[in-house]
């Protein structure tokens, strides 16, 4: 089923008209979208159910009051839900949090980021990294640390779509492929 881009934006422009223009309530919806958008595309059952046009409404809409309930979910965000499964666009929710949480960060300018590295880093460091990368894109940069220890060393910087692979994984597979080349 394709996606309706129409629907999908104007949805995301009345809840961001309906949101607080604060960070922490922006922030709590984008993760309840997100969290929706998770549920969708892991639970067959789920995303089944609401993509089902012969399932009545209210069936449907009792399942997202469970949901709601279990998850605290913002009241805008169950509205949204309310509304996209009255309207039989379920299938909205498979980007609705990743549409929503890309007008979050043009609204902010802040890009999420991401810094990997096969060993815990210091805060210096990635103060340095931060700052050379807000300089580089001309925005505010929120990085999520990780470690995956697969890259034997170095360091991957990933923000919006600025990619910095210097891990020693990437290095030797480049040197494998110089060397097997000839």
């Amino acid at each position: 089923m394709k996606i309706d881009k129409k629907s999908l934006k104007r949805i995301v422009k009345v809840l961001l008209n309906k949101v607080p223009k604060e960070e922490a309530a922006l922030i709590k919806v984008s993760d309840d979208l997100t969290l929706i958008q998770e549920i969708y595309r892991k639970d067959k059952d789920f995303r089944n159910f609401i993509l089902n046009p012969s399932a009545p409404y209210e069936d449907k809409k009792k399942i997202i009051d469970s949901l709601s309930e279990k998850a605290g979910l913002d009241p805008v965000v169950k509205e949204a839900l309310e509304y996209i499964v009255k309207t039989n666009k379920g299938n909205l929710l498979k980007i609705i949090g990743d549409e929503f949480r890309f007008e979050v960060e043009k609204f902010f300018a802040t890009v999420k980021g991401e810094i990997i590295t096969a060993y815990p880093i210091d805060e210096e460091t990635i103060n340095s990294v931060k700052e050379v990368v807000e300089k580089k894109l001309g925005k505010k940069v929120e990085f999520d640390i990780k470690q995956d220890p697969s890259i034997i060393g170095g360091i991957i910087v990933k923000a919006g779509s600025y990619i910095l692979d210097s891990s020693l994984k990437t290095y030797l597979q480049k040197l494998e492929q110089q060397l097997t080349a000839f």
